[in-house]
């Protein structure tokens, strides 16, 4: 607008300008014709009558040497005093080419610029220019406020489809309003959506594997996890040990001494068995029958096993004493050993006769099955030992167990690890907790990420699963040597590394794994989190942290087609998915109907014997690794 308003006033001075020197040259050609024909006086006499038309205010007829005449429309004096408002011509003639007319023309544009009605003009136009321009300036400022208002709801809304689903930050403004209000109240919504589906989950988790009056894992959830073991799928012989807790039926004294008394004094005694219980990695109690307790000790020999029972029984008297219940008759425990090829009633009918034995005996005391073998195992001396001569040999067995998705194509290598101990090979799940006990995590993490980053060379198209110990993940040391290691691979070796965690120690160091997930993902790295439904635990996890892929536990797995509380898990599990970029995949698939089952639930792939069996990884990788050595 002001370029458009600048332009016109120089058309018009220009215009104006032109006009006015074509009449003045309009006249000069009459005159020169005029005095081919006419005399001096004559010429004057009719341009005395045309100096009005053309606005000349003097009119001046020269030669070489003399003035022949002057016209003047006004005294001399006034032209002197407003110069500036005349323009002056001279025009040589062309037929009289001595002569020279001298033409004094009022400026037009400068008479009108000076004039009242020119300089009112003026200032109205300079009023409204400003005033439009104030206008224009406050317009641009409201719009400009407006724009990056909108411009924040626009990156808020692709945040939103990115799978963001928090509201707005307290003081933001965003535009329009309304849309931005909107948005608030469908996110506050959907959050309290998500908060009460994380509770129908944990429900879910609790009612498929809690018993509903201790709190501890029930029955089912106890033989399902034993049968599991039982059928060693990896095939190394798997053995552990069951234990029973038999005591006597507080159900009964109800109505002598209150359910509240005890409810409380059984509550204490089960406290006491899960302080005792969870010193073992791995080990499992669960409420079997009533007053039976069954404690389920994986790759654990009868040594330990004693030396729980013994402890157990000790503890009884650190217990309050409680009227009819004679502390002396509390506790009988049965012992019974397992191996892999044993069914689990066998297992069960073995620990049930021990605990029969022990109560026969009186007392508080424990009974060993007959059927089990006195098998003493591995002292930590002798743990040590293995280990330490497994690093320095250059670390473990490695296997690999592909992952497969729905249309067969391989998405992953699961890496497992195994020591071969002179006699046979032993499974990751039975010697991982003495690494972590014995303080070797770091160092055997750092063995085991050196030769799997090495594998990526061997295998370039395959991406990896590497299974991490949260003790040594944790740790600031094993973190820059980490960063360190995967600054050294390339961006394509980055993206194909899985690291694996268990779910329970993911929900247990959540906030710490924060910043360490996000330094893995920062690099290209995937994160993995298995043995899903194992443990009773929110899957909020699952929106808080940058996980790939949830796999769920082999246990529950198994026989999923027959249970329909583990499929009611799954279907929780996936929704809880479907607003993150998690996937689910399930391990430990053995059956065809297991599998349809899992994928008309809608999993993502799998991996078990059903598709592939734990293969063993060459070993000719040796010399690829000393390029990863930090």
């Amino acid at each position: 607008m002001l370029l458009m308003l600048a332009g016109c006033a120089f058309s018009f001075i220009w215009l104006s300008q032109e006009h006015v020197e074509s009449r003045i040259n309009t006249l000069a050609t009459e005159v020169d014709r005029a005095l081919m024909t006419q005399t001096p006086q004559e010429v004057e006499q009719w341009l005395t009558r045309v100096m009005p038309v053309i606005n000349a205010e003097q009119v001046t007829l020269q030669n070489d040497t003399r003035e022949i005449f002057r016209l003047s429309r006004h005294e001399n004096p006034m032209l002197e005093d407003e110069p500036n408002r005349f323009i002056q011509f001279n025009f040589p003639l062309l037929h009289a080419s001595d002569m020279q007319l001298n033409v004094t023309v009022l400026d037009p544009a400068k008479t009108w610029f000076r004039s009242f009605t020119g300089a009112y003009t003026l200032v109205v136009l300079l009023s409204v220019v400003a005033i439009m321009a104030a206008l224009l300036a406050i317009t641009h400022r409201w719009l400009n406020g407006r724009w990056h208002n909108m411009e924040r709801l626009e990156a808020r809304a692709a945040r939103i489809m990115a799978g963001e689903r928090f509201a707005r930050v307290p003081g933001a403004t965003e535009w329009p309003p309304k849309a931005s209000e909107a948005l608030d109240l469908l996110l506050n919504e959907l959050q309290e959506a998500g908060e009460q589906r994380l509770r129908i989950d944990t429900l879910i988790r609790t009612f498929a594997a809690q018993d509903s009056r201790t709190g501890l894992n029930n029955r089912l959830f106890f033989d399902n996890q034993l049968a599991t073991l039982l059928e060693d799928q990896e095939d190394v012989g798997t053995h552990g040990v069951v234990m029973m807790i038999r005591l006597p039926d507080f159900d009964s004294l109800h109505e002598t001494l209150g359910a509240t008394q005890v409810e409380e004094y059984l509550f204490d005694i089960i406290n006491m068995f899960s302080t005792f219980v969870m010193r073992y990695p791995g080990a499992l109690l669960a409420r079997y029958f009533r007053s039976d307790f069954a404690v389920l000790l994986p790759h654990r020999a009868l040594k330990e096993a004693n030396s729980i029972a013994e402890q157990l029984i000790n503890a009884i008297d650190s217990l309050p004493p409680m009227r009819m219940v004679d502390r002396d008759e509390l506790i009988h425990i049965g012992i019974s050993g397992w191996h892999s090829g044993q069914t689990v009633p066998q297992v069960m009918e073995n620990v049930e006769l021990a605990t029969r034995r022990a109560v026969l005996q009186g007392g508080n005391t424990w009974s060993i099955a007959e059927e089990s073998q006195l098998e003493m195992g591995r002292g930590s001396v002798r743990w040590r030992t293995l280990l330490e001569n497994t690093l320095n040999r250059g670390g473990p067995r490695l296997y690999q167990k592909p992952a497969l998705l729905m249309d067969g194509r391989v998405h992953h290598r699961e890496m497992l690890a195994r020591i071969f101990d002179g006699d046979k090979e032993v499974v990751a799940a039975e010697f991982t907790p003495l690494v972590q006990q014995l303080g070797l995590a770091d160092s055997w993490d750092r063995q085991m990420a050196t030769r799997i980053a090495a594998l990526t060379d061997v295998w370039p198209d395959e991406t990896l699963a590497l299974p991490v110990n949260i003790d040594s993940l944790l740790r600031r040391p094993f973190q820059r040597w980490l960063q360190k290691l995967l600054l050294q691979c390339n961006k394509s070796q980055r993206r194909r590394f899985l690291f694996e965690l268990a779910e329970a120690d993911v929900c247990q160091h959540i906030n710490r794994l924060l910043p360490i997930f996000r330094m893995l993902t920062t690099f290209g790295c995937r994160i993995a989190v298995n043995q899903a439904g194992m443990t009773v635990v929110s899957s909020g996890y699952i929106r808080l942290l940058p996980i790939d892929i949830v796999k769920l536990d082999p246990g529950l797995v198994r026989n999923i087609d027959r249970r329909m509380e583990n499929q009611l898990f799954v279907q929780s599990l996936l929704e809880v998915c479907k607003s993150t970029s998690t996937h689910v995949f399930a391990a430990g698939v053995r059956t065809r109907a297991e599998w349809q089952t899992l994928a008309r639930l809608g999993v993502s792939g799998g991996q078990g014997d059903l598709f592939a069996a734990s293969q063993p990884v060459n070993s000719n990788v040796k010399k690829h690794s000393q390029r990863y050595r930090i």
